[in-house]
């Protein structure tokens, strides 16, 4: 219990300790004070525990796995059910007929959905911002804090699941607010930016992550070796730390932050925010020996001998995919990939003449503005698939809910973000979609034109290769004097000696386990980009964070801790939400004009301004709070399909 400040150092769970006067808060039956971020991460360890083992209990007394995991009222249901239904069948039985078979074949449904049902554990809603999130991050609540001026409660809020707030802030894709509900009734909140605003304005007194590990020093003397120091293999270290481990972080660079710190440009993402970030995670303790390659400078093997207990590889997808028709780099044939590590590192300041960019993708739309932003006189880019097409959104009723028709992914499209594709085209460059280069023109060494023709669809192969169906006759020429391609990259297995066996950790993150590496007697983990190529940074900094829980499991079993299975976070009794046309308009980040117009590599957006985003983070409506589920966002998509609107504009808060 914590009482005696009105302003907490950090942010928690519980609710019912952030009172605003001394010996004010009434003490919860359940309360075991205000947890710390490793008895968080405990607290998920066991509930994950749980979730395994409940089915088993409940395969052997129906309802035991409910009550185990924390679900005491469906396992009492259960627990009445079976033997309910056992009774029944017992009783009317006289002889073999369709109705006992039926009677016993519902005793076995009941079982069977005892097992299964167990296995979700305790169930805390979401709304479903959080839902979307790969990072499970708490997006409403932040939200709902930075509109209270809690920055930085929301802040730690953040930290404790994600490492990187800053950096997510600005690069992430945000499906959070792909499936806000304030974007039923409006346009979503700008959950990301106000995720960049909170870090932009908190006031730190300390190194959170530090903090945490000193508050309750713990030391399990224990080993672990991460592979990699980009955001996976950097959020596995620090949340490894936190649980007490001993951490040892290998690096081929000679310095920690991988993929942004080599290929994200400075008008995204400045390399100073980054920086800081990475920072603040290497400060926690951990031992660093970069520029150590794995399979050059030590082995899987050599980490076991040494005595490490664990090891997660979190190497990234750092094999670019070459086209077979492009030539080589005196000829004007680029990487994408390597062009913009050259431009990051100032190797390359000026790319003269017209430049030509392979492919559809986030990639090569930082190669096209970073291309820009080196004085090429033309910058065009060149994809198999079609631009995006603007659609309505529309919506079904289902399970008592509103429910969004989402498109299906066919591949048909460019793959990049709407948004990136978007500032792409501002800044000037030309997009030919649905087309391909077939052949190049070189004259005196150096390209002078590409061949390119239509394509008519795109196909894929067993392996899931894309092959182009081109159209006949379409030919048509493009003239380059560089040729940049950015058609993807893959990860590179040679270390492991090929593509290792791979067993699933969750599928809902990008998170294995190599159960079959030759000599390992200790777990191997892989998560990340290493596991399913090429994808988005939440999702690596998620599979760091699963992976630091699962090795902890593995290695030391269940936390010896006993911690309730109660979430006690007060509602507000209310099931509205002030409504307007202001309200229902997103708020507009600050954008670097100037910056923009000259083509320098000075950050582009420059987040919202104090007041701007206390108005923005108001307008989420709280759907984590159940009263507000029975709101105005159900009410005005049920009067569009009944095809009244007065109540769009008067029902207010």
């Amino acid at each position: 219990m914590i009482g005696g400040t009105s302003r907490l150092e950090g942010y928690r769970d519980c609710q019912v300790c952030a009172v605003e006067e001394k010996m004010r808060a009434r003490r919860c039956h359940y309360c075991i004070g205000q947890l710390g971020l490793r008895e968080l991460m405990y607290l998920e360890i066991k509930k994950r525990r749980r979730r395994r083992v409940a089915p088993y209990l409940s395969a052997l007394v129906p309802g035991l796995g409910h009550w185990y995991s924390g679900r005491r009222y469906v396992g009492t249901y259960f627990f009445l059910m079976a033997p309910l239904s056992f009774g029944l069948a017992i009783a009317t039985y006289q002889r073999w007929n369709w109705g006992i078979a039926v009677m016993i074949l519902s005793m076995a449904l009941v079982w069977l959905i005892a097992m299964v049902d167990s296995r979700k554990g305790p169930y805390y809603f979401a709304p479903p911002c959080q839902i979307s999130c790969p990072g499970d991050v708490a997006c409403s609540r932040y939200v709902h804090l930075a509109a209270e001026g809690k920055d930085l409660e929301a802040l730690e809020l953040v930290e404790a699941v994600c490492p990187f707030p800053g950096t997510i802030g600005r690069i992430c894709h945000h499906p959070c607010e792909t499936d806000c509900n304030r974007s039923k009734d409006g346009e979503a909140v700008a959950i990301c930016a106000l995720k960049r605003f909170v870090d932009d304005h908190s006031q730190r007194s300390s190194n959170f992550y530090l903090r945490e590990i000193e508050r309750d020093s713990v030391s399990l003397g224990k080993r672990v070796a991460v592979v990699g120091a980009g955001p996976s293999g950097l959020s596995a270290a620090v949340f490894l730390r936190v649980l007490g481990f001993d951490v040892t972080l290998f690096d081929a660079m000679k310095m920690g932050g991988g993929t942004p710190t080599m290929f994200a440009p400075g008008y995204r993402l400045p390399r100073a925010v980054y920086a800081r970030e990475v920072d603040r995670i290497l400060e926690t303790g951990i031992e660093q020996r970069f520029g150590e390659i794995l399979g050059a400078d030590f082995t899987l093997q050599d980490l076991q001998n040494e005595g490490f207990s664990g090891v997660y590889l979190a190497l990234g997808a750092m094999r670019s995919v070459k086209l077979p028709h492009t030539g080589d780099r005196s000829q004007g044939f680029l990487d994408g990939r390597e062009f913009l590590a050259e431009v990051i590192k100032g190797d390359i300041q000026e790319l003269p003449g017209d430049v030509l960019v392979i492919g559809g993708g986030n990639v090569a739309m930082d190669v096209a503005r970073s291309a820009i932003r080196c004085r090429a006189d033309n910058v065009r880019i060149i994809c198999l698939e079609k631009r995006p097409e603007p659609r309505e959104r529309q919506y079904h009723h289902d399970g008592n809910e509103w429910t969004e028709i989402k498109p299906l992914e066919t591949g048909e499209f460019m793959p990049a973000w709407p948004w990136e594709i978007e500032d792409t085209v501002e800044e000037g460059v030309e997009i030919i979609d649905s087309g391909a280069t077939i052949s190049f023109a070189v004259e005196d060494g150096r390209v002078v034109q590409a061949e390119c023709q239509e394509v008519l669809r795109v196909d894929t192969d067993d392996q899931g290769r894309l092959i182009p169906v081109l159209r006949d006759g379409s030919s048509f020429a493009v003239k380059a004097d560089w040729v940049i391609t950015a058609v993807g990259s893959s990860p590179d297995y040679t270390a492991l000696g090929g593509p290792p066996a791979m067993l699933s950790v969750r599928e809902e993150v990008p998170l294995v386990l190599l159960p079959s590496l030759d000599g390992m007697s200790i777990p191997v983990l892989a998560g990340g980009d290493f596991v399913r190529g090429p994808a988005s940074v939440i999702e690596g900094i998620s599979a760091g964070r699963e992976a630091a829980m699962y090795l902890y499991q593995r290695i030391m079993g269940d936390p010896d801790l006993s911690i309730r299975f109660r979430r006690r976070i007060i509602f507000r009794p209310w099931s509205n939400y002030a409504d307007s046309h202001d309200r229902r308009m997103r708020r507009k980040q600050v954008v670097n004009a100037s910056g923009r117009a000259r083509k320098t590599f000075d950050e582009v957006y420059l987040g919202f301004e104090k007041r701007v985003a206390r108005e923005e983070a108001d307008r989420c409506i709280r759907c984590d709070w159940p009263l507000v589920r029975e709101s105005k966002v159900r009410r005005y998509v049920r009067s569009l399909r009944e095809g009244g609107s007065d109540d769009r504009e008067s029902a207010g808060g």
